[in-house]
């Protein structure tokens, strides 16, 4: 491959790859998959588990994400996917953490009183 090329293929990979992350800030991704990470601790899905499926989930959401112009490089297309699933492990296990967090601080006012439970016992 000559010198012209691969500095070609090095600029679309970057700014495919910057294109893709802008479009995975927009959509908050995170803040969206925090719903998704108290329900599998409600569940008492084992973390390994519910890591796995949150990470799914946000990869299912960035996939679409993908500038279909790419498609016909290789490697432009190899670098976003590799930054996909970078990604999803980062946002899975924040996510997790997020998650984890707001159930621990619903638990917590619920122990001080802060809240009562309605009738029932269950809270939207």
């Amino acid at each position: 491959m000559n010198e012209a090329r691969r500095i070609t293929d090095m600029t679309m990979t970057q700014s495919a790859t910057k294109e893709l992350r802008g479009r995975i800030q927009r959509i908050h991704l995170e803040e969206s998959l925090v719903e998704l990470a108290c329900d599998l601790c409600m569940e008492q899905v084992p973390v390994e588990l519910a890591l796995q499926q949150i990470q799914d989930k946000a990869m299912e959401k960035m996939v679409p994400l993908l500038d279909t112009r790419i498609l016909q490089y290789a490697e432009v297309v190899q670098s976003c996917l590799e930054m996909v699933a970078e990604e999803s492990e980062r946002v899975a296990w924040s996510a997790l953490r997020k998650g984890t967090e707001l159930l621990e601080e619903g638990l917590a006012m619920l122990e001080d009183g802060d809240i009562e439970l309605p009738e029932g016992g269950y809270v939207n």
